[in-house]
């Protein structure tokens, strides 16, 4: 069904044709109970309601005479409910709740196109029909009072857009039917002036002015009598208003949601202060006019710009009263703010430096909007916002690279070269269109040599690194200056206080990143973690090599290097090493030969936990080469079992044998029984992991002798762990699980939990495979749990997997997709091909 109250109270059936709702009162009983849909009306309130506070004796009986025929309209929707009655309706079948659905949209996003959908559910006043006979004044007013206030708001954003034309026509309409409104009243005369009738604007305030005299006794309020007065001493509706937006930006691209914040800056009641701020060559003046020129057209009093590089207000104030009509001399600023009182104007501020510059030349004039560009954020400008810039995505750098040197194929290696820098991007896309017959590729390539790459990004005298030099110039002491330029020594992508502190030797560095991060030449995207731009940084390192010594810049890596290894030392928590993991890679292979061996040292227990292969054998590929420049036989033996380690985790079997077997000879060469034990023991498990079982219990033997001969009863459990592997694998499962049940044993009683979960991994899957599945699932179990206490996720991985494979076999295979799902999801995230690639099978079998 459908109902209707805004205009004669109507209710049509779901065939589309109109009921009968019977008489006034009748049809008042369900007005009355729509105004509120869902809630409940009390039966004295509806009485009171239908006969104006004088019921006659018969009124209840007649209210339940008049329910009961409603009922037979409405049927279940009309509901008793102590103490009354409601109506339970969907929102959709009343209009009212329609038009308020529509209001709070129109509300939200400020379009007139909203407003009037809104509107067009009225068909004339509320409730026409009963408010002819008397019934229902007080709904009616304050259905009114909404429908009022929609209209206002229309007007508003219509007057916003400049929509001064368009909406005069709906004003004087309804001014009509609301003639002692001054809010309309005075948009009416607002939409005239700018609608270019300024006489009727003026007529408008008289005609006001005489209904309040009239049927009030009262003059127009305040804001009404200071709008005439603004009307009369503006300057004529014909003369030319100012234009002096450059042209617009027509190669700009991406900055959606940057543009939506400007736009939504604009306000009838005040003037709005916009910083657009950002690091040099981020874009900022490009997007202060593409946003200037998309609202343009809501400032028909004049849109005002200056370029203050060079800092001169008052040749800009005087630029501004001579374009406004007035002539410079004396109190320019007094006049600059009568002048601009009476006026919405838009006003465009680049390049600034200092709020100062601005403070003078802000209109006062309600409605009007400045947009100030520049490369700090002028906190100190009361009531401004702020749209900060970043590097723009890979899409929309794409966009603009595309948009100056037309279609582009493989961009995306050029552009991360640029930085998402928008004038890097500008300069590389020129240099594209200006060479035919280079590509995209061939640019990256010149770019790829960060010695070369700021001399590439240049055009003329239009160049990336002169845009820093004026930054880096306007800096506010030479102690700011040089932290910025030894930050350029970082290699890796952020870095903590701490960090800066020990690179730096500065004590208070914290305060001194503060003034660069106002300054955009480092970014601080979490809170005491801070960044610096890929260019910036190539920049900072060509002054730091211009301004510091090689000795002091070797000395300032030399310290943040021991910073960061002693931070290792001291048993960082997994969160330190996860904000640090790309830091220490960066340092690591920035390091003297020394200090990478003992960052491979220091970070190989941590990958190896983690299972990251890939970043655990670059490490140590790093230590080896190390270790051989400084002839340190040791440290090679060792970064060849970590290596070896790493190749073995990653399913990299020959490479795992080569690391090893060198190990080995290296091992015995430096007579070091602990470490030749260590390696026999690798090789023992790599030659399983090969299936070479004979040489895996050779190997595992001479390891398990060198241990017991050393009293190392936890390494010889490690050892009879891997035996017992290699026992399984010969289909002995007793002799195996004796093994583990022996290792449990061990490592149980010296706390070690890595040992104890391998040993419970281990169990758990010769259980399996002797058919003893409860007590399989009992043991993978609590692996499980004790790999995710421990961290070791490949272990987890793979205990998952041989768990969903136990409750497949017990015929579970609900409780076997779970478990083999989140292996595979696991493996997914840390990596493990295997693992992935098994759950996957597992899974595909199952369905299968």
């Amino acid at each position: 069904m459908e109902f209707r109250v805004l205009g004669p109270v109507e209710c049509y059936g779901d065939d589309g044709a109109r009921l009968n709702l019977g008489p006034p009162k009748q049809r008042a009983v369900l007005a009355l109970l729509l105004a509120q849909p869902g809630r409940v009306i009390a039966v004295d309130r509806l009485i009171s309601v239908l006969w104006d506070d004088a019921p006659p004796k018969t009124a209840l009986k007649n209210l339940q005479v008049y329910v009961y025929q409603l009922r037979k309209v409405v049927g279940a929707r009309l509901r008793s409910r102590a103490p009354g009655y409601l109506m339970s309706i969907d929102p959709a079948e009343l209009d009212l709740t329609r038009f308020t659905e529509l209001l709070d949209v129109a509300r939200r996003e400020r379009t007139p196109q909203r407003y009037r959908e809104a509107l067009a559910l009225w068909r004339g006043p509320a409730l026409a029909d009963l408010t002819a006979s008397g019934l229902l004044r007080g709904v009616v007013a304050q259905l009114e009072e909404l429908r009022l206030a929609a209209r206002v708001e229309c007007a508003d954003a219509e007057l916003d857009l400049g929509r001064h034309v368009e909406v005069v026509a709906d004003l004087s309409e309804w001014v009509r039917e609301h003639p002692l409104n001054e809010r309309l009243r005075e948009q009416q005369m607002v939409a005239l002036h700018r609608a270019g009738r300024p006489a009727e604007a003026l007529a408008a305030y008289q005609e006001c002015r005489a209904v309040l005299a009239d049927e009030l006794g009262v003059e127009p309020g305040e804001a009404l009598r200071r709008l005439q007065a603004e009307l009369l001493r503006a300057k004529p509706v014909g003369a030319q208003a100012v234009r002096q937006l450059p042209p617009d930006v027509v190669t700009f691209a991406g900055r959606s949601r940057e543009l939506a914040l400007i736009r939504s800056q604009v306000r009838p009641d005040r003037v709005a202060v916009c910083v657009v701020t950002g690091q040099a060559g981020i874009g900022k003046s490009a997007l202060a006019v593409r946003a200037a020129h998309e609202i343009a057209g809501s400032f028909p009093d004049g849109q005002l710009y200056a370029d203050l590089s060079d800092g001169a207000a008052d040749r800009v104030l005087s630029q501004f009263l001579r374009a406004l009509g007035d002539r410079p001399g004396d109190e320019e600023a007094v006049r600059y703010r009568s002048l601009t009182a009476g006026r919405r104007l838009l006003v465009v501020l680049d390049n600034v430096a200092t709020a100062a510059q601005v403070r003078r030349l802000l209109p006062t004039g309600p409605g009007s909007v400045v947009l100030i560009t520049s490369r700090r954020p002028l906190t100190s400008l009361a009531g401004a916002s702020c749209v900060r810039l970043g590097a723009l995505p890979l899409e929309e750098a794409t966009q603009l690279l595309s948009r100056v040197a037309g279609p582009v194929e493989d961009a995306a290696e050029l552009v991360r070269w640029c930085g998402g820098l928008p004038l890097a991007l500008r300069i590389a896309g020129a240099r594209l269109a200006g060479r035919p017959q280079w590509t995209a590729a061939l640019l990256a390539g010149r770019l790829a040599d960060e010695t070369r790459r700021l001399d590439e990004l240049r055009l003329g005298d239009v160049a990336v690194r002169s845009a820093f030099a004026v930054s880096y110039a306007e800096l506010g002491s030479p102690a700011v200056a040089r932290v910025f330029r030894l930050l350029g020594l970082l290699d890796g992508p952020d870095f903590a206080v701490a960090a800066a502190r020990a690179l730096t030797d500065v004590p208070d560095v914290a305060e001194l990143l503060a003034e660069l991060a106002d300054a955009h030449l480092v970014e601080e995207p979490v809170p005491g973690r801070f960044a610096v731009h890929d260019l910036l940084r190539l920049f900072a390192r060509e002054r730091c090599r211009a301004a510091e010594s090689a000795d002091e810049r070797a000395l300032a890596v030399e310290r943040l290097h021991k910073h960061y290894l002693e931070a290792l030392a001291d048993h960082p928590t997994d969160l330190w090493l996860a904000e640090e993991r790309d830091n220490l890679l960066a340092a690591a292979h920035q390091a003297s030969p020394a200090d990478a061996i003992a960052f491979a040292a220091g970070l190989s227990w941590y990958f190896r936990r983690r299972s990251e292969v890939a970043d655990w054998a670059a490490l140590n590929v790093l230590a080896l080469e190390a270790a051989r420049s400084l002839g340190d036989v040791r440290a090679e033996a060792l970064a060849l079992k970590e290596l070896g380690a790493a190749c073995e985790r990653g399913f990299r079997f020959a490479e795992a044998l080569e690391h090893w077997t060198a190990a080995l000879e290296l091992a015995r060469s430096l007579h070091d029984v602990q470490l030749e034990a260590v390696t026999l023991n690798n090789l023992g498990i790599v030659h399983w992991r090969r299936r070479d079982l004979p040489a895996a219990l050779s190997s595992l033997g001479a390891s398990l002798a060198l241990r017991e001969g050393l009293a190392d009863s936890q390494g010889a459990a490690y050892v009879r762990t891997n035996l017992g592997l290699v026992h399984a694998a010969l289909s002995d499962l007793p002799a195996a699980l004796s093994c583990y049940e022996e290792t449990l044993r061990t490592f149980r009683s010296c706390g070690d939990r890595s040992g104890e979960l391998h040993a419970l991994a281990n169990m758990a899957d010769a259980h399996r495979q002797l058919g003893s599945l409860d007590r399989a699932l009992e043991l993978a179990d609590e692996a499980l749990g004790l790999a995710r206490s421990v961290g070791d996720r490949q272990i987890e991985a793979g205990v998952l997997l041989d768990r969903g494979t136990v409750h497949e076999l017990a015929g579970r295979a609900e409780a076997a997709r779970a478990s083999f799902a989140e292996a595979g999801e696991l493996s997914r995230r840390i990596g493990f091909r295997w693992g992935e690639t098994e759950a996957a099978r597992k899974l595909a079998a199952l369905t299968g």
